[in-house]
């Protein structure tokens, strides 16, 4: 199954950004020039795929995966994606991700918990 939002990788060389999409058979090519010369490489996403307003219409859902960005957010020095409407809460002993929708009318708060320690967890993202 494709994913819902495509990842380009972007190179930034000062006031240059070059997209090269995920999979490019030269990646390891931009990578070297990257290093090489001082530039910085970061993700990029595709916006979301739906609007907002005629999803909600459609299904009585806001907030549905299906009309959030993503974003990359730094956890532990790594790059995590999450979808722009979540929130990540770091706790002494775990990591918690909120999330905020209306579902039929109702509001609902949905808290996804994950302990540090735990070497497995239903939707393992380390």
């Amino acid at each position: 199954m494709k994913p819902q939002q495509e990842c380009f990788d972007a190179y930034v060389f000062g006031e240059r950004i070059i997209l090269v999409p995920k999979g490019h058979p030269y990646t390891s090519e931009f990578d070297l020039i990257a290093k090489e010369y001082g530039g910085k490489k970061a993700r990029v996403w595709r916006r979301k795929v739906e609007d907002e307003y005629k999803h909600y219409l459609k299904t009585g859902i806001d907030g549905g995966y299906e009309t959030a960005g993503i974003i990359d957010t730094e956890l532990e020095n790594k790059l995590l994606p999450l979808f722009e409407d979540t929130e990540l809460i770091e706790q002494p002993d775990s990591i918690c991700l909120d999330r905020h929708m209306i579902v039929g009318g109702k509001k609902f708060a949905v808290r996804s918990v994950f302990p540090k320690t735990a070497t497995k967890t239903p939707t393992c993202f380390r």
